[in-house]
């Protein structure tokens, strides 16, 4: 494939590693300004991507597009793409429901775009093997030049828009899942007074306890980005007739602890607070 201009909205942490595998792949890559912040465009600096000021600017001067961005606000940006008229390939790597992935496909397709579902599993990497970019949909394979060159791995899972986003919800949601479990739990054992009790039992025929605790400490501060995560799993579930009251319930506990998000680890005993409030 020759060298091409793509568009990365956003460039966040997770942003940037595509960025980056993308521009390690022999194209250019450029982001979006205008209603940005200073973050973000510390970091598209930092990464070298090129300034194209508005989407409607990337949309003329783009052949892909990709979306990485929080999962409430895909199918709205997704829309103002469609808005201005984009024909090239639009993918969307973000943490959503495969039903939200077909809305926005027919978008794109309406709007005479080409679509490719994706999603990350692995946190931002420096380096290749830990973080994998899977994506289904039509000619998904031609995808595979726009990511060659890492630190993103890339995996083709077929050619149905929806399955790429599937595998995202089901690994989040034992992964987010079972932290957000871990985090009731521990509550509930402080709170009703036998968190030793548990620790020792653990200890004989349970998961580590200090384990359990730094798993959930982990997540309070990205708790607010978790919230709208589980509420797309339980919409997966549901139409997979599978009961969504285990992502609700996660939603619900992540949702008390948004109040964590920017700060250093809490203490489990800040945790609990927040819970039982």
């Amino acid at each position: 494939m020759a060298k091409e201009k793509v568009g990365v909205l956003h460039p966040g942490e997770m942003g940037v590693v595509v960025a980056r595998t993308i521009q390690n792949s022999g194209h250019d890559v450029c982001w979006a300004s205008d209603g940005r912040g200073r973050a973000s465009a510390q970091r598209a600096a930092d990464a070298g991507l090129a300034d194209a000021g508005s989407i409607g600017r990337m949309v003329d001067t783009c052949g892909a597009i990709l979306s990485v961005c929080p999962p409430e606000f895909s199918e709205a940006l997704a829309r103002q793409v469609a808005g201005y008229g984009f024909r090239g390939l639009y993918v969307d790597v973000n943490a959503i429901s495969p039903e939200r992935v077909l809305r926005i496909e027919r978008l794109i397709r309406d709007g005479g775009g080409s679509f490719l579902d994706g999603c990350i599993i692995g946190m931002p990497a420096q380096v290749r093997g830990q973080t994998w970019l899977y994506v289904s949909g039509e000619d998904a394979a031609a995808a595979a030049a726009y990511f060659a060159g890492g630190p993103l791995e890339f995996e083709v899972l077929g050619d149905l828009a929806g399955q790429a986003s599937a595998l995202k919800m089901c690994f989040a949601a034992y992964s987010k899942g079972a932290a957000a479990l871990l985090a009731a739990v521990l509550g509930a054992a402080e709170a009703l007074g036998v968190q030793g009790a548990l620790e020792r039992q653990w200890a004989r025929s349970g998961p580590n306890f200090e384990k359990a605790v730094a798993s959930v400490r982990q997540s309070a501060p990205k708790a607010w980005r978790f919230t709208a995560e589980m509420r797309e799993i339980a919409d997966t579930f549901k139409s997979a007739g599978i009961p969504q009251g285990f992502p609700a319930a996660a939603e619900e506990i992540y949702k008390k602890l948004e109040d964590f998000k920017g700060s250093a680890q809490p203490d489990l005993a800040g945790i609990v607070t927040k819970l039982r409030e």
